[in-house]
């Protein structure tokens, strides 16, 4: 199964919206956070033996060959023809076992969703503390800029961490 899903088009899009508007990027890491545990509790509720795809899957009906373009290999080699189709597939979940390797990829964005919030959190509870005011940029670590690349190698660190978080 493809991981362009209609559900995960949603994060994309969402995300294709907020990357332009820096004043829109904590609602979308929110809505994303929120999002990506919806995925996982339908995911993994598919999951349940309640839950039997043969009963509602159907193929589609094979058009004459006069009503489409396409070759008649083409027609007995396409997967809407050849087998049952479950419609949950265009939504992005299906049967799967074991369901820990289902739901990793979405398990991985959670986690990078949260470890964001947190530093974000930090930063501002920090900044709450000491009564100072947000930089220009959002970066992990706020006194180091491009002049620090070349100091030693925790300067050099911090720098491409703070690189990275920008890129993130």
């Amino acid at each position: 199964l493809p991981q362009v899903s209609l559900m995960n088009f949603l994060l994309v899009l969402l995300w294709a919206l907020a990357m332009p508007y820096c004043r829109f990027r904590h609602m979308a890491s929110c809505l994303s956070t929120v999002w990506t545990c919806v995925i996982i509790v339908c995911k993994m509720l598919y999951q349940l033996t309640v839950v039997e795809p043969h009963k509602y899957s159907s193929n589609c009906t094979q058009p004459l060959p006069n009503s489409t373009n396409l070759t008649p290999e083409e027609l007995a080699n396409s997967t809407l023809y050849r087998d049952l189709v479950d419609p949950a597939n265009w939504f992005g979940v299906q049967k799967h076992y074991p369901p820990w390797g289902y739901v990793k990829n979405h398990l991985q964005v959670l986690l990078l969703l949260v470890f964001e919030a947190v530093v974000y959190r930090r930063q501002q509870y920090h900044r709450k503390q000491h009564q100072l005011v947000a930089p220009v940029t959002e970066t992990i670590f706020e006194d180091i800029s491009r002049q620090h690349l070349d100091l030693g190698l925790v300067s050099c660190a911090k720098y491409f961490i703070n690189y990275f978080y920008y890129k993130f």
